[in-house]
C-alpha cells in the first residue's frame, strides 16, 4: 500500500469503510458462467413473470455481447425482456459506449466496431485490422492531425444517436442483473424503470457515471466487474454500485433504490471514485483520468463528437482496398 498514490490509498479506506463488496468476476476467453438457478418453472426478475406465461429459449448475456462478453449469462430473464432490452437500451448503450469499445479494441459480435463518417457518400473511416489501426481519409476531407515529434495522432469520433437516459438504463440494467435474487426487493422501481421505454419519465434528479480511462496498452480480452453494497449502519452514501472494466476503461454505476436511498434523499454527496488500477507506464502513457458522465438527458443525441489521442511508435501511409462496411 506504501507504493500507491496518496489519492489511491485515500479512496480504498473510503470504500473500504462505507461498502462490502461481492467477489469481483473476471470474464476471460474460454470462460462461461450462468447466474441464476436453472430450476423449473423459471422467474424473470425484471418483469416478474413465470413459466409458461413467459419463455425462456434464449441465452440472456448478463451485460451485452458488445463488450466483448462471451461467457456470462443469466438464468432469469426471459426472452420477451431480452428482447425488449437488445432492441431497445442497450442498442442505445451500444451507441454512446461505441468509440470507447473502438479504441480499446473490444470484439463484439462481429469484431471490433468500425467508425466511419456521418451520411452518404465516401468519407474518413476508422477501423481495426491486421493487428493495428487503419485510419483512412480523402485530402478534401481531411479528419487526423500527426505530431511526428510528440508521436501523436489526434481525431474525433461521432457518437452514433442515442438517447443519453436510455443508454444509462442500459448500464443499470447490467448491475440489476449482477444483483443476488434477496435483494431484488430493494430494487422494484428500478426494474420498471428500466423496462419504460417512454425515456421521458423522471426517476431520479441526479445521476453521475463515473468514468476512468486507463491510457496505454491494456487487455481487450478481460472483462472485471464487481458489485459492491452499502454496510449496515451507514447512511450517508448510495445503497448500492458495480464497477465495470473493460480494455483501457472503468466505469462506475451506481443502482437506485427508492427505499434504501431515502437516507440520502436530498443531502449533497461528494464521492470518490472508485480506486483502479494505475497506468502500465505512467512515464510514457500519462496517469489515469477521471470524467464524470450525465446520462439523464432525455432526448436524442446526434452526431456528438469523441476527441481521442492515439501515441503510436511508427506510421504507414498507404492506400489499401477497403470494404465500405462497419459494426
Amino acid at each position: 500500500m506504501t507504493d500507491l498514490p496518496a489519492a489511491t490509498v485515500a479512496a480504498a479506506d473510503f470504500y473500504d469503510k462505507h461498502y462490502a463488496g461481492a467477489d469481483p468476476i473476471f470474464l476471460q476467453p474460454g470462460m462461461k458462467l450462468m447466474l441464476g438457478s436453472a430450476e423449473r418453472p423459471r422467474h424473470c426478475r425484471f418483469c416478474g413473470k413465470n413459466e409458461p406465461e413467459v419463455t425462456f429459449r434464449d441465452e440472456a448475456h448478463a451485460l451485452p455481447a458488445a463488450f466483448g462478453n462471451t461467457g456470462l449469462f443469466s438464468n432469469y430473464e426471459c426472452d420477451a425482456c431480452n428482447h425488449l432490452f437488445g432492441e431497445g437500451i442497450e442498442n442505445h448503450l451500444g451507441n454512446w459506449s461505441k468509440p470507447m469499445r473502438t479504441l480499446s479494441r473490444i470484439k463484439g459480435r462481429n469484431g471490433v466496431p468500425t467508425i466511419k463518417k456521418p451520411g452518404p457518400g465516401q468519407g474518413w473511416r476508422l477501423e481495426h485490422a491486421d493487428g493495428g489501426f487503419q485510419l483512412k481519409e480523402y485530402e478534401d476531407d481531411p479528419f487526423f492531425e500527426i505530431n511526428e515529434e510528440a508521436k501523436q495522432v489526434r481525431f474525433e469520433l461521432h457518437r452514433d444517436t442515442y438517447v443519453p437516459v436510455a443508454a444509462l438504463k442500459g448500464l443499470v440494467k447490467i448491475g440489476l442483473t449482477l444483483i443476488p435474487e434477496v435483494e431484488t426487493q430493494h430494487f422494484r422501481e428500478t426494474f420498471d424503470w428500466i423496462r419504460d421505454t417512454d425515456h421521458t419519465r423522471n426517476f431520479v434528479a441526479e445521476f453521475p457515471v463515473i468514468r476512468t480511462f486507463i491510457p496505454g496498452p491494456m487487455r481487450n480480452d478481460l472483462i472485471v466487474i464487481m458489485l459492491m453494497r452499502r454496510r449496515a449502519g451507514v447512511d450517508t452514501v448510495p445503497y448500492a454500485f458495480f464497477t465495470f472494466a473493460y480494455g483501457n476503461e472503468v466505469l462506475q454505476v451506481f443502482l437506485p433504490s427508492l427505499s434504501q436511498d431515502k437516507c440520502i434523499d436530498g443531502v449533497p454527496l461528494t464521492l470518490t471514485p472508485f480506486p483502479t488500477p494505475g497506468a502500465p507506464d505512467p512515464a510514457r502513457h500519462g496517469h489515469p483520468s477521471v470524467k464524470v458522465e450525465t446520462l439523464t438527458g432525455r432526448e436524442p443525441v446526434k452526431g456528438e463528437k469523441v476527441p481521442a489521442v492515439f501515441g503510436f511508435e511508427s506510421v504507414a501511409q498507404r492506400t489499401p482496398g477497403q470494404a465500405e462496411d462497419g459494426a
